[in-house]
């Protein structure tokens, strides 16, 4: 490997004289062969001296192409430099690198010189530096119009314009959209506040005009809307928003954005429409209405819901609490009615139930709702309404009850009171045949008897009568003594059962205004009741006490005691238990019921317990006072004498 051409002093000098930039001279390196190995510097211009001297790291002269590479940055490549010796075509570049420890920049020419090439620097630093200056705002000026125009676009799109009014220039800027955002021409809109209130609706300048000056007074942002009619006779909704900017105290400036809110304004009456006739639906019908997701606990409840539940919309729970609040001996079969209908892709669900009220009472419901499903056939939502049908049903139960009250009156009438009627007749009879004082006697025994019995029937079904058609059995309340009115039921019944005992036990006054013809029925029927189902030899006992403000009447008795399954019915009418032993009753199994009707048209309860180990015991509880539920009787002043 050899270096062909070496420059002596005399070349340097030429070099100096012909440009005052510095110069260095690349000798090429070759094999043997004449294939290009490198490049090494031979020779350097005072110029290149001084900056080689200033360079950091700095090549010397003699090094290599490549250890000049890291002095200054941006050198061709050993073969673009080949180029430029086999050709002789010049090569321009830029290189840069650390002079004095600032970075510099320079221009670079390859010329070719013999078997190599001279490479000249100009130093371009202060050019390069205006030139970056000069790009650096290109690029901002070009990145503004960028976001100007993405702006524009965006503002296009979201249907909204900007504004600008400040105190110096008194006047409202406006982007250049805004005259088509209005509907105006350009140059329509003007460029005052006052230009910009002609545009307003005119019955709502003096509120646009006091909604800017309270905005110049707020502290942060603030919003109004308003209305402006379009050139075509339309009429759109703006809503406006704005920031006003204060120096010193004083509000200089105020930007902002008005939106185009006519399509939400009317989706919004759209939806408030909606919601007024769901709500007129559910006030009209009185149902409540829900809306529930499937894939969600949350169910939606209308407003009726306090009116038939005693709920607060806010109070009614999720499809969870729904679920406990269906009666017992409904709820399964309501749940099973449900999943069906979900799981087998129905479109509709009706069921019938029990469901609880806040004051813990049972409506009956019927509940409708309608299944809707995506695309897919998976339940996306369910609609529906709940009717309260609690009086239909007891309606239902009434004519029900009336029409076997009537067939069961029609068999009475036909049958059980011809039976002593019949009696009544033969005796009289057999009477105008016989004279024996004894025959008489008898016969005239029987004839009471059967009357009695008739007559007792027919109380009792008047009364029924009353309680089940004429909306209740009639009071004539007056101060009443109860423990006086058992002492003579017992009495007047201790005569008719002779060797029975009946004892009387009265803790308290057991004073009240009640109905003393009613009360004594009631303990007649109870004593009686006793009497004639209790243990033949037994005692009966009537206790009267007094007990958290109520009166209480207990009718106890020992023997058999009464089946568990007829204890629920034990209170309707033509219910008997057994055969009675005297046939002092009417037979028709109404006297428990006609003490029900009784005690409950006093406002009181009664209730039975029985059992082997303590007997039956039927218990009567009486408010003080029944006057406030008196339901058509005649009631009496304070001041009466008390009766019993």
């Amino acid at each position: 490997m050899t270096s062909s051409w070496v420059p002596g002093p005399e070349l340097a000098r030429q070099l100096h004289a012909e440009c005052p930039d510095a110069c260095i001279l690349f000798q090429s390196v070759r094999d043997d062969a004449g294939a290009l190995l490198d490049f090494q510097a031979t020779a350097l211009n005072p110029a290149a001296e001084a900056l080689v001297k200033g360079l950091s790291p700095g090549p010397s002269p003699g090094r290599s192409l490549s250890s000049w590479a890291g002095a200054l940055r941006g050198l061709p490549e050993r073969s673009a430099l080949g180029r430029v010796v086999d050709s002789g075509t010049p090569l321009s570049f830029e290189v840069h690198g650390r002079l004095d420890g600032a970075e510099r920049w320079f221009r670079a020419r390859a010329l070719r010189r013999g078997d190599g090439f001279s490479l000249w620097l100009s130093d371009i630093t202060d050019v390069f530096a205006e030139r970056h200056v000069l790009r650096e705002e290109l690029h901002k000026e070009r990145a503004a119009r960028a976001r100007e125009e993405h702006l524009r676009l965006a503002l296009e799109t979201a249907r909204m314009v900007t504004w600008e009014w400040s105190e110096a220039r008194l006047t409202l800027v406006w982007s250049p959209n805004a005259e088509a955002f209005f509907g105006h021409p350009p140059g329509g809109l003007g460029d005052t506040l006052e230009s910009f209130l002609e545009r307003v609706l005119p019955g709502e300048w003096t509120r646009v005009a006091e909604a800017f000056l309270q905005g110049l007074c707020a502290e942060g942002p603030y919003t109004f809307q308003f209305r402006a009619p379009w050139p075509d006779g339309t009429q759109r909704c703006y809503e406006l928003v704005g920031q006003t900017y204060r120096e010193n105290g004083r509000p200089t400036r105020m930007l902002g954005v008005v939106m185009d809110c006519t399509e939400r304004e009317r989706s919004q009456a759209a939806l408030r429409e909606a919601e007024e006739r769901y709500r007129l639906v559910s006030w009209a019908t009185n149902d409540v209405l829900w809306d529930w997701n499937p894939s969600g606990e949350h169910i939606h409840w209308g407003e009726a819901c306090r009116t038939v539940f005693g709920y607060a919309s806010e109070e009614m729970g999720g499809i969870s609490w729904w679920e406990q609040q269906l009666h017992p001996d409904d709820r399964e079969l309501v749940l099973r009615s449900l999943e069906h209908v979900l799981g087998s892709g129905g479109e509709s669900w009706l069921a019938e139930y029990r469901f609880r009220r806040k004051d813990g009472t049972y409506v009956h419901v019927l509940d409708r709702g309608l299944v809707a499903r995506d695309a897919q056939g998976r339940t996306a939502r369910m609609i529906g309404s709940m009717m309260d049908i609690t009086e239909r049903k007891r309606a239902v139960e009434r004519m029900q009850e009336e029409a076997q009250f009537r067939e069961r009156f029609i068999g009475i009438l036909g049958h059980d009171l011809r039976n002593p009627l019949n009696a009544i007749m033969l005796s009289a009879r057999q009477l105008r045949r016989r004279d024996t004082l004894s025959t008489v006697q008898q016969l005239a025994q029987r004839i009471d008897a059967s009357a009695a019995r008739m007559g007792n029937m027919i109380s009792d079904i008047l009364d029924l009568t009353r309680a089940r058609l004429s909306g209740g059995i009639p009071l004539h309340l007056a101060p009443t003594s109860l423990p006086a009115v058992c002492r003579q039921v017992v009495e007047e019944l201790t005569v008719a059962h002779p060797g029975r005992d009946i004892l009387v036990e009265a803790e308290g006054g057991g004073d009240g205004i009640w109905d003393p013809e009613r009360l004594a029925q009631v303990v007649s029927n109870l004593v009686g009741n006793a009497l004639e189902h209790g243990e033949r030899e037994g005692p009966v006992f009537v206790r009267c006490r007094d007990e958290a403000g109520q009166q209480v009447l207990e009718i106890s008795n020992a023997g058999t005691p009464i089946p568990g399954h007829l204890l629920a019915t034990l209170f309707d009418p033509f219910r008997q238990v057994g055969a009675a032993r005297s046939g002092r009753g009417s037979g028709l199994g109404l006297g428990l019921f006609i003490v029900r009707e009784l005690v409950e048209a006093h406002g009181g309860q009664v209730t039975v317990r029985s059992t082997e180990e303590e007997g039956t015991t039927f218990t009567v509880m009486l408010p003080r006072d029944a006057r406030a539920l008196d339901r058509g009787g005649s009631g009496v002043l304070p001041e009466e004498a008390h009766t019993g």
